[in-house]
């Protein structure tokens, strides 16, 4: 059966507001619908206008990483950390993600090397060579009921000695993390069963994501 999509009107849709991280667009609709947007996005990469062949080859705005740590004679563990959100207006169990920047784009693999930096700068783990990176998906969508904000998912196995080099000096601008929180498969079940963490707080659907493909041994 053949789906048909509500036509876009592009000369009556327009910007709302703007700033360096966010911009919120009024998408017109032939039908009378009117549709808000929060994107990332400027006016002429938004996924609303994009061409449907294009779709696909279209880079994420940003990647998160399921990043398991494999520490010699201990059980593998997913690594969690909790970060203030403000539209929350508290702390959530979350993992480590960023926007994929100008000087990403000019390397061969910009999702790899953006998730590298942000490995680096949220954990103070360094991805090397003789660990393990895969990208799960080139793009997924996060909140489709309101934003076009797109994440690429990267998997990253993480060979460490101990747990001394992790660190939050990366951090910048409004970033606030807390403490580190490293699950085995018993705990990672505890918090998808419960679905809150220690403190109460519900789970963010992409750290339930990360924690489902963790204790589902997809990872291995």
């Amino acid at each position: 059966m053949q789906l048909k999509e509500p036509k876009l009107n592009r000369d009556q849709s327009k910007a709302l507001a703007s700033t360096k991280f966010l911009n919120l667009y009024d998408l017109a609709y032939e039908n009378g619908v009117h549709y808000y947007d929060a994107s990332r996005r400027k006016p002429d990469t938004l996924f609303a206008y994009m061409d449907k062949d294009k779709l696909g080859k279209e880079l994420p705005d940003a990647a998160t990483a399921f990043v398991i740590v494999k520490e010699q004679g201990q059980a593998d563990k997913l690594l969690l950390f909790y970060e203030y959100r403000y539209p929350t207006g508290s702390y959530m169990l979350g993992l480590p993600a960023g926007l994929i920047d100008p000087a990403d784009l000019k390397k061969e693999n910009p999702i790899l090397d953006a998730m590298k930096r942000e490995i680096k700068e949220e954990t103070g783990l360094t991805v090397k060579d003789t660990d393990q990176m895969e990208l799960l998906s080139h793009l997924v969508f996060t909140a489709t009921g309101f934003s076009d904000e797109s994440n690429a998912l990267v998997k990253a196995v993480v060979h460490v000695d101990d747990l001394s080099e992790l660190n939050h000096n990366g951090s910048e601008g409004t970033e606030l993390f807390g403490n580190f929180k490293l699950v085995d498969q018993a705990e990672a079940k505890k918090l998808l069963k419960n679905g809150r963490d220690d403190y109460g707080h519900y789970l963010p659907l992409i750290t339930w994501t990360a924690l489902t493909y963790f204790v589902s041994d997809l990872w291995k």
